[in-house]
Order: C-alpha cells, then sequence, then structure tokens
C-alpha cells in the first residue's frame, strides 16, 4: 500500500496489523549497493532521498520486489539512480539492483563567429 498523505509517497507492507514504511527509517541499507554501484566508499556517501515508487509485485508468498527512484549525494554532486529492491514480509532487504542515471550532459561552449563576410539583413547597394 502506498501512503500518500505525507510529502513524498510511502510504501507500506502490512502483515496482520504491524505496518512497516519501506525504505523510510532503513533507507541507509541501501548504502553498501549504492558504494559498489558509483564505485566509492559507503562513508563518502551523503543523504539518500526518499524513493519514488513505480512498481511493486510479489515474486512468492514472502518476498517483494519493488521498482524505485532516488538520489543519492556523492561528493557535491546529487546523483539519480533507480533501484529494484527485494524485501520479505518483515521489510528486511534482501537484495538491491541499482542503476545509475546517465550524467546530465556538459554545456558545450558557442563557437564564436569566425571574422569574414556575413550576411547582413541592410540593403545591398
Amino acid at each position: 500500500m502506498i501512503d500518500k498523505s505525507g510529502r513524498r509517497d510511502v510504501l507500506q507492507l502490512r502483515t496482520g496489523v504491524k505496518v512497516v514504511r519501506l525504505f523510510y527509517d532503513d533507507i541507509d541499507a541501501l548504502k553498501p549497493y549504492l558504494a559498489r554501484s558509483f564505485g566509492v566508499p559507503a562513508a563518502k556517501l551523503g543523504k539518500i532521498t526518499l524513493p519514488t515508487y513505480k512498481s511493486a509485485k510479489w515474486i512468492s508468498n514472502t518476498r517483494l520486489e519493488i521498482v524505485c527512484a532516488g538520489a543519492v549525494n556523492v561528493g557535491d554532486t546529487d546523483r539519480e539512480f533507480d533501484f529494484t529492491a527485494v524485501v520479505d514480509s518483515s521489510g528486511k532487504l534482501l537484495d538491491a539492483t541499482i542503476v545509475k542515471a546517465p550524467p546530465p550532459p556538459k554545456a558545450t561552449p558557442k563557437q564564436k563567429a569566425t571574422p569574414g563576410k556575413t550576411k547582413g539583413r541592410g540593403r545591398n547597394d
């Protein structure tokens, strides 16, 4: 179930009367997977934003596969990523696959006009 009452969507897993919020309090469980994907030590990773949920499906009686998008601060830049996570019925992260979003294209400098003949808008006399 997705709770849309707050600023961010929160995915909740209900088992009986117990409600577990996925990737909310335990978002740092993704850090080892992110560190491996971005090729930096986990200590160099900053804050992970709460993920945006794309889809979820049960792959067995006790395992749920969730597809999400998120961002993490690496150094001085925020890096976006998509991930597919498998959690058990208690909400514990069992596995995650991180797919890095391509970095934004670098701005190309504008080329200066070469001196010489130029077409003007004036009259040709």
